[in-house]
């Protein structure tokens, strides 16, 4: 009995251990095949952000930022791919649109309501649609035209819109879209403008026969044709007084019109092909011309005077319109670029990129901040105030080579070729101070430590001393004997030390008074001295590839730093002297020990010439701007990656932080400064910056182009997208 029962225990003891090793087994493959699983869904979520990070790189951060931005915010976290971060960085600083209109068809008009809450589209597909400006919402469908709409205008009040079409009519909407439209009948083939008067009693049109017709608004009575036939009838506006009608032609003319009918237009004539746009100022007393010939042309609007001609785009305009303060122009082109002008002609335009083909309208929203565009199958709004990562300081006439905050940070300093250097708020508001005397380039200005001198470096040969407030005569330091490119003070406000192209660097009394002290040694050109914090040191940067740190008093030998491998283009201390940071054309800086002892930091990564480096008050960072087009904000001890700042096609000359390290200003070829306000990095693909920089999310379509998505998969990507937007909004409303 007792051997049956051991036999039974051992089995049952076998079954058991059995069932354990099969339970064991079971559970080691499930979590195997767990692990498998994981690193599979791992693998695919790697693959599915390689084909984002390819499809971004493929649509071009300079070609269309939007739509690369659109795709890298929805990277799958976490351990994002490497270089994201600068991509995603550098889409959110190339205007971005704010928000994109997709149509089903091409877009032929866009514009404002005079409230500027909703945008009118005139399409390829015979159909009008009013849309909410931010781009939320559903749009007022408006349809009735039998052939594609060319034009679409909101009358003054904002309460009916008018529309030209190929159909032959002219149609009068209420912009609700209740109702039925009043149609014009009488032109003999495709209308190709509509507008309406100031008073909105009357609509002017024109069209492909030729003729310019005033209309009756309410559709009664007989219209009044303007002149004979001059050709294809591409654009028509009143002016703002209602008693002028400006007209474009194919004839290659512009005619300023009587709006009564009486007597013989003004003629503007000088475009070499034909016009496809003109529209008044605000204040009527310019026209603005957009041609084939690739130029658009600013008037005196009574014939007087030649025209400022703005030259740029590389294939016809199709457009021109002036901001509501009648300063800026912006432009449509066929090289599917827009561009936002100064209107006197002066500096680099701002341009608008990311539709897929010619750009056929472009006009201002009524406080001048956002611009709209019609092209491809969208309409794209965008911010031009330059209040979205920076703020933009225009109005010098060549490129700037400078920029420097006060100490008290609420004013900038800047210093260009055009022989001039600005002094404007820092908030951009009201005109800047300008310094003018200098015979040549302005290469540097900086501030006294007290805020109420600078200090300006000249291919002249001189420095000069000036009231910041541009009172008096500058007080002039001559004695170089050749480009001076830097100067700057010491911190009590004594002394300025100078860097010249004649290989040597002086140290002046600020007053002017006694001989300077000569600093030599260089084997080359000197391009930039500065003093340590204490005032005892200075260090000189040269094209002879090295930095000298010299006492300032002219005693002793100057301590050499050696390494880089081109010219040393800048030289500064730390604030608290222990370091120093050089800037070169070698692609790097570098940071060193004050002392020349040890090894210095480098920081590679620019593409091209750096050619200014600075620490932040704190001594933490470094702001280096390269001939690469952008700035870059690095950790001074070199870990980390830097944050890219860019904003154009234009190299960056100088960059310098604010004295509360919170703002960057940069000064650049393209003859602006900007101040940067954002210098936080990017977190990871759901920073709230990225989700409120635009509206637009990738259609359908669009991401089975672009991302190779399954319809299905496409569908959850475009609702999560919107979910996401509107969550961010909401967001940011509430911060607010």
């Amino acid at each position: 009995m007792l051997v049956a029962i051991s036999a039974v225990a051992a089995a049952v003891l076998l079954l058991a251990m059995k069932a354990h090793q099969e339970k064991t087994r079971a559970n080691w493959e499930a979590a195997r095949a767990s692990q498998e699983a994981a690193r599979a869904q791992d693998e695919a979520r790697q693959a599915r952000n390689a084909t984002r990070m390819a499809a971004a790189a493929a649509r071009g951060l300079r070609a269309d930022p939007t739509t690369a931005l659109a795709i890298l915010r929805e990277l799958e976290p976490p351990d994002v791919l490497r270089g994201w971060d600068d991509l995603a960085r550098r889409a959110l600083n190339s205007f971005v649109a704010r928000a994109v209109l997709n149509h089903p068809d091409l877009v032929l008009y866009a514009s404002y309501s005079p409230d500027g809450t909703r945008i009118v589209t005139a399409c390829a597909d015979e159909v009008v649609r009013v849309w909410n400006a931010d781009g939320t919402g559903e749009p007022v469908v408006l349809r009735g035209h039998e052939d594609r709409v060319s034009s679409a205008a909101f009358s003054r009040d904002g309460k009916r819109i008018v529309t030209a079409s190929n159909d032959k009519t002219v149609r009068i909407w209420n912009a609700d879209g209740t109702g039925e439209p009043v149609v014009l009948r009488g032109h003999k083939d495709g209308v190709t403008s509509a507008a309406f008067s100031p008073d909105g009693k009357r609509v002017v049109s024109g069209s492909y026969d030729g003729t310019v017709r005033v209309w009756s608004a309410d559709g009664t009575g007989e219209s009044m044709l303007l002149g004979r036939k001059v050709g294809v009838i591409h654009s028509t506006a009143f002016s703002r007084d209602g008693k002028r009608i400006v007209t474009a032609s194919s004839d290659k003319i512009a005619r300023v019109w009587n709006a009564d009918g009486s007597g013989a237009p003004i003629l503007l004539r000088g475009h070499k092909d034909k016009l496809y746009s003109a529209a008044f100022s605000p204040d009527g007393k310019r026209i603005v011309t957009a041609s084939k010939d690739r130029t658009a042309r600013v008037w005196n609007a009574d014939g007087t005077g030649t025209p400022i001609v703005l030259r740029g785009h590389k294939k016809a305009i199709y457009s021109a319109a002036f901001s509501p303060d009648g300063d800026r122009v912006v432009t449509a082109s066929h090289d599917g670029t827009a561009r936002v002008w100064d209107a006197s002609g002066k500096g680099t335009p701002i341009v608008l990129r990311g539709h897929d083909v010619s750009i056929s309208s472009a006009a201002f929203s009524p406080d001048g901040k956002h611009v709209v565009t019609a092209s491809d199958r969208t309409a794209r709004v965008w911010s031009v105030d330059g209040m979205n990562e920076f703020r933009i300081l225009r109005g010098h006439a060549d490129r700037v080579c400078s920029a420097a905050f006060s100490p008290d940070g609420k004013r900038i300093v800047t210093a260009s070729y055009d022989k001039t250097a600005r002094v404007w708020n820092t908030d951009g508001t009201g005109a800047p101070t300008l310094l003018r005397g200098h015979g040549d380039a302005v290469c540097s200005a900086a501030f006294s430590p007290d805020g109420k001198r600078i200090v300006t470096a000249s291919y002249d040969k001189a420095a000069r001393v000036w009231n910041a407030d541009g009172t008096g005569a500058p007080t002039l330091l001559r004695g170089h004997r050749d480009a001076v490119y830097s100067a700057a003070f010491s911190p009590d406000g004594k002394r300025i030390v100078t860097a010249s192209v004649d290989g040597t660097a002086r140290v002046w009394n600020a007053d002017g008074t006694g001989t300077p002290i000569l600093l030599r040694g260089h084997k080359e050109g000197v391009s930039s001295a500065a003093f340590s914090p204490d005032g005892r040191r200075i260090v000189t940067a040269s094209g002879d590839r090295t930095a000298l740190v010299w006492n300032a008093d002219g005693t002793g030998t100057p301590i050499p730093l050696r390494g880089h491998e081109s010219w040393v283009t800048s030289a500064a201390f730390s604030p608290d002297g222990k370091r120093i940071v050089t800037a070169s054309w070698d692609g790097t800086a570098r940071v060193w020990n004050a002392d020349g002892t040890g090894t210095p930091i480098i920081l590679r990564g620019h593409e091209n010439w750096v050619n200014s480096a600075a620490f932040s008050p704190d001594g933490k960072r470094v702001v280096t701007a390269s001939r690469d087009m952008t700035t870059r904000v690095w950790n001074a001890d070199g870990t980390g990656e830097p944050a890219v700042l860019l904003a154009s096609d234009a190299a960056v000359n100088s960059a310098a932080f604010s004295p509360d390290g919170k703002r960057i200003v940069t000064a650049s070829d393209d003859e602006l400064a900007r101040v940067w306000t954002d210098l936080e990095p990017l977190r990871d693909p759901g920073d709230p910056k990225l989700w409120t920089a635009t509206t637009y999310c990738m259609p359908v379509a669009r991401r089975m182009e672009l991302l190779r998505n399954s319809k299905a998969t496409a569908q959850s990507g475009l609702a999560d997208c919107q979910r996401r937007v509107e969550a961010a909004r909401a967001a940011s409303r509430e911060q607010r």
